[in-house]
């Protein structure tokens, strides 16, 4: 019989030294059978869905262009849907990415898990990412977010050649690099180790680091970068729709979740070469494709030196790496108002781009962000 599993919130864990008590299955299983069903993610533009797998529907917003490589954005799995990356106008990633050299914009609509697909591991997430590319005639430029561009960065290690360029936003690659919200709760969280490989757990939960502020308005306003004094039907708009968003989770694999809790987090193995996906160890200076890397300096999520560490990590030349750190959190990274007109208008134009740029690297400062690498 599968089991569904829904984690106790970071507060209701004992501390490390503390005694634990056995898990009691049977009261988590009847608990999360007592919750409703996830809601479907919700976008603001018009798109439709192109390619339908196991466990993502492959998502096009507006139309394919010929003569342009389409840009792919992977979205996190891990505490809510994918909706944040078309909240709104103004608040859209898909807007500020696609531009008239656009070849088209996806993105990785991930699926709530299911009784079926319960042992499904980061293997089965990075296979079906892979499809996707192939389907989208085996390049594309690749866009992950959080969680979502570890498994960019891993797909770009595994299959060469496929992404043309990467940008990593807020990606925690080397987490033993600075401690994070992430790290200390994966780090405590002993009893993951103890999942059952068919168990469902509840992503907003069993990853509580990763949600989403939802009922403070103040977390809201500083995420969209609104106007906290405004009271503008466009900013309540604003407030509304995230935290809309916020209140939607998903549920994940017991087994993938294990998997990000302690290969990606806990143990560090993609910094340290540990990590063997789809059986091979991943060797990250095999990865030699321009790459664009955002960071928030605000990010107690993805701290800016996890994120920033890639850039020592990979084998591409200097010459071809970008970097921005943006004065903001972690969420305002992707859907704050200011970080899209401003960081991200800047990456949309270099993922555009026909060709790398010539000139020397140099530091340079955009509107409060730092350029460190610039090809």
């Amino acid at each position: 019989m599968d089991k569904f599993v829904s984690h106790g919130d970071a507060a209701d864990r004992a501390a490390p030294s503390a005694k634990r008590q056995p898990t009691d299955w049977l009261t988590q299983f009847q608990k999360c059978l007592a919750r409703p069903l996830p809601e479907p993610a919700r976008f603001a533009s018009d798109n439709r869905i192109v390619e339908t797998y196991q466990t993502m529907r492959l998502r096009l917003f507006g139309k394919r262009k010929s003569g342009a490589l389409p840009t792919l954005i992977v979205a996190p799995f891990a505490a809510h849907d994918a909706g944040f990356v078309d909240l709104m106008r103004g608040h859209s990633l898909v807007q500020s990415l696609s531009g008239p050299n656009c070849g088209g914009v996806y993105v990785t609509d991930w699926i709530a898990a299911s009784p079926d697909l319960a042992q499904a591991s980061f293997d089965h997430f990075l296979s079906e990412l892979n499809a996707a590319i192939d389907d989208l005639g085996g390049q594309a430029h690749v866009v992950g977010l959080g969680v979502g561009g570890c498994l960019a960065l891993i797909h770009a290690a595994r299959f060469p050649g496929k992404i043309k360029r990467l940008v990593l936003a807020g990606a925690p690659v080397d987490t033993g690099i600075r401690p994070s919200l992430m790290t200390r709760f994966a780090r405590k969280s002993v009893d993951c180790a103890e999942l059952p490989d068919d168990v469902i757990v509840c992503g907003a939960q069993s990853l509580s680091p990763l949600r989403a502020g939802h009922g403070h308005e103040h977390a809201a306003l500083g995420t969209m970068q609104r106007n906290p004094a405004s009271f503008a039907r466009a900013d309540l708009d604003a407030i509304a729709t995230f935290e809309d968003w916020a209140a939607r989770s998903v549920d994940l694999p017991g087994r993938y979740a294990r998997d990000l809790l302690t290969r990606i987090f806990a143990d560090n193995q993609l910094a340290t070469g540990a990590f063997v996906a789809l059986g091979r160890s991943i060797d990250l200076r095999s990865v030699k494709i321009p790459m664009f890397v955002l960071a928030g300096a605000l990010d107690d999520i993805t701290p800016k030196m996890q994120a920033l560490s890639v850039l020592d990590l990979v084998g591409t030349a200097k010459a071809r790496m970008r970097s921005l750190v943006a004065p903001c959190g972690h969420f305002a990274l992707f859907v704050g108002a200011n970080t899209l007109a401003r960081e991200w208008r800047t990456i949309a134009g270099w993922l555009q781009a026909t060709a790398p740029s010539a000139e020397r690297p140099k530091a340079q400062t955009i509107a409060g962000s730092v350029d460190s690498r610039r090809p």
